[in-house]
C-alpha cells in the first residue's frame, strides 16, 4: 500500500470520483480542516510519503530532504516555482502538473478584473453596502490599448477574449517567442509606455521576480491600469502600493501574491481589487485538473508513463 499525502485544500471536492481512486490507491492524508501547510506541518509529516498532491505550498530542500520515500509530487496548477526543483530531481522524485488546464478559467477570470475595474463595479458595490450612492465615471474598453505581457496558453486567450468582446481595442503584447493574429508585438518598455491596462502572464523564475518595478510602472500612463493573475512575486508590491496610494496609476487588480493568504498594505487601497487566488478556482477546471493528476498518480504507481511529466531541464 501507498501513502500518499494531500497537502492541497479541498482535494476532491470538484471531483469526488478523483479523490475515491487516490483513496483506493492506499492511505490517505487528507487536509480536511483544509489549512495552509507551512514548513513544520510538511516536516511533520513527509517523512513517510510516497506521494504528495500539492496545491500552491512551498516545498524547499529541508522538506526534500526529510522526504525518505517520496517518489512523486503531483501539482495541481501550472505554477512551478513554489517546488525546489533542483533537489526534488537530485532526490530521483518524478513530478507532474497541469499545465493546460488553467488556460480555460484564467483568461476569463482575467477579462472579468479588467472589466471590474475599468468599470468600478466593485467599488460602487462597497459604497453601496455602505449606504453611499456613488457613481465612479468608468472606461470603454474598446477606446483603449491594452498591453499583454508573457502571449502563452493563457496569455494568447485573453488577447482572444479581448478582441472578440471589443474588436476595435487596441491590443499589444510582449512576448520572446509567440506570434499573435489579433495583437501588435512590442519591447516590454514600449508596451508599458503605450498602454492603458497591462495584463501579467508569466511564470516566476528567476528573470521574472520583480521584473514589474516601480520604474517600469512609472513608465504606464498616468490612470492605467495593472492586473496580475500570474504570480505575485512578479511584481514589486511595495511599488505598486506608491504609485497606486499617489492615484499615479488608475487602479489595479490582483490575484496572486508573493506571500499567501496575502494581509499586506496594498489592502488599505481602494482602487486596488484583491481577490484570492482564484484564477482557476472554477468548478469545471478545477475537477479537470483533479482528473488529470489523478490519472498520472495512478499511471505512476502502476509503472507507466506519466502523461504531464515536468521535464528535469524545466527553468
Amino acid at each position: 500500500m501507498h501513502n500518499i499525502l494531500i497537502s492541497s485544500v479541498g482535494f476532491g471536492e470538484a471531483s469526488p470520483t478523483s479523490l475515491s481512486r487516490i483513496a483506493s490507491l492506499g492511505n490517505v492524508s487528507n487536509n480536511v480542516e483544509k489549512i495552509r501547510f507551512n514548513d513544520a506541518l510538511f516536516l511533520e509529516k513527509i517523512a513517510d510519503q510516497d506521494v504528495l498532491i500539492l496545491g500552491t505550498e512551498k516545498i524547499n530542500k529541508e522538506i526534500l530532504d526529510r522526504a525518505n520515500k517520496l517518489r512523486l509530487i503531483a501539482r495541481i496548477g501550472v505554477g512551478l516555482d513554489n517546488i525546489d526543483l533542483k533537489a526534488a530531481f537530485q532526490k530521483g522524485i518524478s513530478i507532474c502538473y497541469t499545465p493546460d488546464a488553467p488556460s480555460l478559467s484564467v483568461p476569463e477570470f482575467t477579462l472579468s478584473l479588467i472589466l471590474n475595474l475599468i468599470k468600478g463595479i466593485s467599488l460602487s458595490d462597497r459604497h453601496m453596502h455602505q449606504h453611499t450612492w456613488h457613481r465612479p465615471m468608468g472606461r470603454m474598453l474598446s477606446f483603449m490599448t491594452i498591453g499583454i505581457v508573457g502571449a502563452g496558453k493563457i496569455g494568447s486567450q485573453v488577447i482572444n477574449l479581448v478582441h472578440n468582446l471589443a474588436p476595435t481595442t487596441k491590443i499589444l503584447f510582449y512576448d520572446t517567442f509567440s506570434e499573435h493574429p489579433y495583437a501588435e508585438k512590442r519591447e516590454l518598455a514600449e508596451l508599458f509606455k503605450s498602454s492603458d491596462i497591462v495584463s501579467l502572464h508569466l511564470p516566476l523564475n528567476k528573470q521574472t521576480t520583480n521584473l514589474i518595478n516601480q520604474g517600469l510602472l512609472q513608465q504606464m500612463r498616468p490612470g492605467s491600469f495593472l492586473i496580475n493573475t500570474s504570480r505575485g512575486g512578479i511584481v514589486d508590491e511595495s511599488a505598486l502600493y506608491f504609485l497606486l496610494k499617489s492615484r499615479y496609476l488608475g487602479g489595479a487588480a490582483v490575484d496572486v501574491f508573493a506571500a499567501e493568504p496575502y494581509k499586506g498594505k496594498l489592502c488599505e487601497l481602494e482602487n486596488c481589487l484583491l481577490t484570492s487566488h482564484l484564477g482557476s478556482m472554477s468548478q469545471e477546471v478545477r475537477a479537470l485538473m483533479e482528473e488529470q493528476i489523478t490519472e498520472d498518480i495512478v499511471r505512476f504507481l502502476n509503472n507507466q508513463p506519466l502523461l504531464r511529466p515536468v521535464p528535469k531541464t524545466y527553468k
